[in-house]
């Protein structure tokens, strides 16, 4: 049987595939079925009521402020699966914000963090179709509900209230990704451990267009470290992030097109794909 076999390490499990006659032919094709949901658990604040976040559609969607006067995030999936050419950047799911004024009484209570699950589906599909790998990986969230005048003037992420851009309206809300995903191993047999076949190494990563470095401040004030990663919502307005997978038979090393920015650190790649429901 075909199959696909996530590492347990990197370059040492490559190193003991020297010994194998001959090579499985390069997977030019998958098929991927990315699903992400918001994770109750993990939503803070935690009450399940308004004016405090809630969860909403199969945990795809969370919004907080009053019955009548709401923000959200909202996450959009696929519903088929998607063919992912190797080495080809490919759209998975989006990621939007409705940013919209909610009651003065309630900022308070607005959403603080939450984590993401993406639970993946991979399967080769040229040369030939191989069988269904599962596995999943957890990225957190921080978020500000910023107040539209700033502090004095000024916005959590350092300019001016109206200065333009993203502040033109009132301060702009502030998400921001903590965690990595990058590099995250797999090996392809094309015939299982049986057949005198060398298993070749593939290597998943994920992006997000509109995602990019944030200001100390704005990341600071979302609680996150200096150099956080993430994007910023202009008031009013509803902001879609576009996540997207790559897949290489080498570790992703350059940005793959103009714009794109990685999520992810390659610290992580051993712990990503371990077992199905195992999560960073």
């Amino acid at each position: 049987m075909k199959t696909l076999k996530f590492a347990s390490k990197t370059l040492v499990a490559l190193a003991l595939c020297t010994g194998f006659a001959q090579a499985s032919p390069l997977v030019t094709q998958w098929t991927v079925t990315d699903t992400a949901t918001f994770v109750p658990a993990s939503v803070l604040p935690s009450s399940n009521t308004y004016p405090f976040p809630v969860l909403s559609a199969g945990n795809t969607q969370l919004h907080w402020g009053d019955a009548t006067q709401q923000s959200g995030l909202i996450i959009t999936n696929s519903v088929a699966p998607i063919l992912v050419p190797t080495g080809v950047l490919t759209s998975t799911v989006q990621i939007t914000h409705d940013n919209f004024p909610i009651p003065a009484a309630t900022p308070s209570n607005s959403l603080a963090s939450v984590d993401i699950l993406a639970s993946l589906t991979l399967q080769s599909f040229a040369p030939s179709v191989g069988s269904t790998i599962l596995g999943d990986i957890t990225f957190g969230v921080r978020f500000l509900e910023t107040p539209n005048g700033g502090t004095g003037g000024v916005c959590a992420d350092g300019a001016l209230v109206g200065s333009g851009g993203v502040n033109a309206n009132g301060c702009a809300d502030i998400f921001v990704i903590s965690n990595n995903a990058l590099n995250f191993p797999l090996f392809y047999d094309s015939d299982g451990a049986t057949g005198g076949l060398d298993p070749e190494p593939y290597f998943v990563s994920f992006f997000a267009d509109g995602f990019g470095t944030l200001s100390n401040a704005a990341c600071l004030s979302a609680g996150a470290a200096i150099g956080c990663r993430g994007f910023e919502t202009a008031e009013n307005q509803s902001t879609t992030a576009d996540f997207k997978i790559l897949i290489t038979s080498t570790p992703f090393t350059d940005v793959p097109e103009p714009g794109t920015l990685p999520l992810m650190g390659a610290a992580l790649a051993v712990l990503g794909w371990l077992a199905r429901r195992r999560t960073i």
